[in-house]
């Protein structure tokens, strides 16, 4: 069993480089095929979850884009730094509702049916590759009807830790395996990217998930 408990003093601890070598990083490519799956409705009456937001900046980006926008991590350090930076980066009066939780917290919230989208960008691969299927299962329950769902993790085929952090790798056949695991119906659509950081040459397992007969 990999230990998965100093992922969290990793980011309390680190903090304010994580937040320097992500906050300006270019995720339009991600961003563009997200929107375009997002139901036909003005941002204003559309809520997005961002699962693990880290340092604030797709939180940012929607909000900025008249999203209503619920920011979620696990660590204190995170948000902390993430809304001092919002308050900095924001052009839009949309305000960003901030929560410290984790997952497990958030499924247990009365929050069925609340969102229009979840965003899970680079998040999930915190999540052991077993309790992946349960957990999905409870954030597809607080999407709307025709809501959508995001994540992406690192492309590989195993769980690892690295500089102190647990990671859980996502490839074709670990996906299809764990999808038969996820009791919900859906659509899905999975792509590769490359890392877009500049000091990076790693590739990203990208997965969306739409309500089935959407």
């Amino acid at each position: 069993m990999i230990d998965q408990s100093n992922t969290l003093a990793f980011y309390n601890s680190n903090a304010h480089s994580f937040i320097e070598q992500t906050i300006n990083v270019d995720m339009h490519l991600l961003y563009q095929p997200f929107i375009d799956n997002l139901p036909v409705r003005p941002p204003s009456q559309q809520k997005i979850l961002d699962l693990g937001c880290g340092s604030g900046r797709d939180s940012m980006h929607f909000a900025n884009l008249g999203f209503n926008v619920t920011a979620i991590d696990n660590s204190a350090a995170l948000i902390d730094l993430a809304k001092a930076a919002a308050q900095q980066g924001m052009n839009h009066q949309n305000a960003i509702e901030w929560h410290c939780a984790t997952f497990q917290d958030i499924v247990q919230k009365d929050w069925q049916r609340q969102f229009t989208a979840i965003w899970a960008c680079a998040s999930l691969l915190h999540v052991a590759y077993d309790e992946l299927p349960e957990l999905i299962d409870g954030l597809l329950h607080m999407l709307t009807d025709d809501g959508v769902f995001y994540a992406s993790f690192k492309y590989g085929d195993s769980e690892r830790v690295k500089d102190g952090r647990f990671f859980c790798d996502m490839n074709e056949e670990r996906w299809e395996a764990l999808k038969q695991k996820i009791t919900a119906e859906f659509k899905d659509k999975t792509w590769l990217t490359t890392d877009r950081r500049a000091d990076r040459n790693e590739e990203w397992y990208n997965i969306i998930i739409k309500n089935k007969g959407l």
